[in-house]
């Protein structure tokens, strides 16, 4: 027994010791490119039950998932597929709805527009799946693809925080050992095209150069940096470059030293654009010969649509000299070639004079913020830097990336661990959620190691029972090795005292060849020797039924002095098996041994907990009540005019068509911006 219990020991630790280690994961990406101001390379994720596939970008600065609803396309198998498929709610069965609100993301970049939101699982792949996510289902084209939020803020529709993805994956499934992730948008132009790397936990040391600089997160928990300075090359110069302002090379097109347009610049992968100073923006319009669109509110090549291929063969190469604080020398140096900003527009883009059968058009992803609260580096800078976010040591890192043709499957995955004075809550090691598969297989090793060590004891028990079948009247015990009793051969006597059979394990049977004896001296005839002779059955002589003996010393024959036993059959009816010198029963045989079985159950990790406690960490929280949103945001940006009250919410100019209605909790219609595919 205390075998069996140090056996169950060894396999409750081990499935501990295999349960209780989160770490870093790697999210899944998608094969193809979305986006219709770029190339972008999503992320593929499960939402609901049964699991629907969907594809979404990552946003740094959110922290809820975004997902595309039935309402946001024209029923076309292509509209489906530019926004990464379409996410059915009703035809979930673990869908909590919550009602419409607005989607308070980049407000102060203008942009807008409501969603249908809900509690929902999130599923990265069989192992990892997360419940209760905040999801908002988006019937509009306000934004074209869904995003998968990697903030911390935690999220309320009453009064109970609901936990972020990235957050629920520590504190609730103690899937990841910290709160952090590393990322990098990934690159359409380079080689076969390179596709994004999302690692939560941790990053992927492959993706990357590495360098011993980190820069402090603000207040809100966002990655924002100083930017020094901009600057372009062209290698070499090129002779067709007649721009009157390229008088140097490298080129200056920003530099924070002594002007006014100082300032922070959040690192936000929700926004393609670099919003720059309108100073900043016409010193890139004038070297690269762009043209301002107003009804983009972009830059664009205008009627000169040569100058696009003038600028692919001038080999420029852009450098973002960024620091944590304005004019601090702990700087960081990305290099992006002139590819990465080299992006197309397409339909339906909001303001494009463009149909479904329309060629792209070129465009410059750069745009004119209004003051400091837009100054924002978007996701084209992404595509040439990684992104490492540590919330627990409340620093993030900005690194160069480095592509390789086979990064999907050539990654280095590094954890984040957590450290000692964190003020967030980490892994619930002994409520860690394990996978099916690998539940299944600590039970069946278990099952195994116990079934092995069950067998030895009962076979160790089983041989001591047989060494101690063989004990006998007088208390000797008889092992396997036991030496054999011999012959008992008796003198003469009578019926009152019988002589006996041999009581060895022989069986000597009747009639015997006569015993081999030493010689001796007549017996004198006893009163019981005296009536045997005169019995009516005779034996013709003892020999007639004493068994053979051994050969040995010199023998002689039975002198006729020895007296004769009576025989009659009655005497020699028993069978050998009565005459059983143990007492076992018929032919020695021993009992049978009645073995129980042992079974053992295992307790199942218990199930982490749906709704976190009220421990939340000291960050701002987004409030979303009555159709309002609330943002402590460190630009101050927290009024209720940002979180407008759906039942007032003016009709988006974007929204799709067919007249799809949009269902709100006051019962109001939206109608959708009209556009088709067809």
């Amino acid at each position: 027994m205390y075998i069996v219990l140090c056996a169950l020991s060894i396999v409750l630790l081990f499935s501990t010791a295999v349960a209780g280690k989160p770490t870093a994961i790697s999210v899944p990406v998608a094969t193809e490119f979305l986006g219709y101001d770029g190339n972008w390379s999503p992320v593929s994720i499960r939402v609901g039950s049964p699991p629907q596939w969907v594809d979404v970008l990552v946003s740094t600065r959110n922290q809820e998932t975004w997902v595309v609803g039935p309402g946001g396309c024209d029923g076309t198998v292509i509209c489906r597929t530019k926004r990464g498929g379409l996410f059915q709610r009703n035809e979930s069965s673990t869908w909590h709805d919550q009602g419409y609100y607005n989607l308070g993301l980049d407000l102060q970049l203008g942009f807008t527009g409501n969603g249908d939101y809900g509690l929902d699982t999130i599923s990265l792949d069989e192992q990892v799946s997360v419940p209760s996510q905040i999801i908002g289902v988006i019937n509009s084209t306000d934004y074209w693809n869904g995003f998968l939020g990697l903030g911390v803020e935690p999220t309320n529709f009453t009064t109970v925080n609901q936990l972020t993805f990235l957050s629920s994956m520590v504190e609730n499934q103690s899937l990841i050992p910290s709160h952090s992730y590393g990322y990098t948008a990934g690159a359409y132009y380079r080689g076969k095209t390179v596709p994004s790397s999302l690692t939560v936990g941790g990053y992927d040391q492959n993706r990357f150069i590495p360098h011993d600089i980190s820069f402090e997160l603000n207040p809100a928990q966002d990655p924002v940096v100083a930017l020094n300075s901009i600057s372009v090359t062209a290698t070499p110069l090129p002779a067709s470059n007649k721009s009157t302002d390229w008088s140097t090379n490298p080129l200056p097109l920003f530099a924070s030293f002594g002007t006014a347009d100082v300032g922070l610049y959040t690192i936000d992968s929700s926004t393609s654009y670099l919003w720059l100073p309108e100073t900043v923006c016409e010193n890139f319009e004038s070297a690269l010969g762009l043209t301002y669109d107003d009804e983009l509110q972009l830059y664009t090549f205008g009627p000169n649509a040569t100058q696009h291929d003038v600028l692919v063969n001038w080999n420029m190469t852009f450098k973002f000299i960024i620091a944590d604080l304005p004019g601090s020398t702990k700087t960081v140096t990305i290099s992006l070639p002139y590819a990465a900003f080299d992006l197309q527009l397409s339909y339906p883009f909001p303001g494009l004079n463009a149909t479904a059968s329309s060629t792209a058009t070129n465009y410059f992803p750069l745009r004119k913020a209004a003051n400091g609260t837009q100054y924002t580096i978007g996701r084209a800078f992404l595509q040439e830097s990684y992104l490492m976010v540590d919330y627990e040591r409340n620093n993030f890192s900005v690194y160069q990336a480095v592509f390789d043709n086979n990064a999907l499957n050539n990654v280095n995955l590094v954890d984040i661990s957590r450290p000692r004075n964190s003020t967030f809550t980490g892994p619930k090691l002994e409520g860690s959620t394990l996978g099916k598969p690998t539940l299944i297989g600590i039970i069946i090793g278990a099952v195994v190691l116990l079934a092995t060590i069950l067998a030895l004891w009962f076979y160790c028990l089983r041989g001591r029972k047989f060494r101690n079948v063989g004990r006998e009247l007088g208390g000797k015990r008889r092992g396997k090795f036991s030496k054999k009793r011999g012959f008992v051969v008796e003198i003469g006597g009578s019926t009152q005292f019988a002589t006996e059979m041999p009581g060895g394990q022989e069986v000597v049977e009747l009639p015997g060849a006569p015993p081999i004896e030493l010689q001796g001296s007549p017996v004198e005839v006893s009163v019981y020797g005296a009536a045997y002779h005169e019995s009516s059955n005779e034996l013709p002589t003892r020999m007639s039924y004493i068994g053979k003996g051994p050969v040995g010393l010199e023998s002689r024959t039975i002198p006729p002095q020895v007296f004769e036993l009576d025989y009659t059959p009655a005497n020699c009816a028993k069978s050998p098996s009565e005459y059983s010198p143990d007492g076992l029963g018929p032919q020695g045989a021993v009992s049978s041994i009645r073995i129980s079985t042992v079974s053992s159950q295992f307790p199942s990790p218990r199930p982490s907990p749906l709704t976190p406690d009220n421990k939340v960490s000291p960050i701002a929280t987004t409030a979303r009540m009555d159709g309002q949103i609330y943002r402590n945001d460190d630009r101050g940006v927290r009024s209720a005019e940002q979180g407008v009250d759906v039942r007032k919410w003016p009709t988006p100019s974007s929204y799709l068509t067919d007249s799809v209605e949009v269902r709100r909790s006051e019962g109001v219609q939206v109608n959708p911006r009209r556009f088709s595919w067809e």
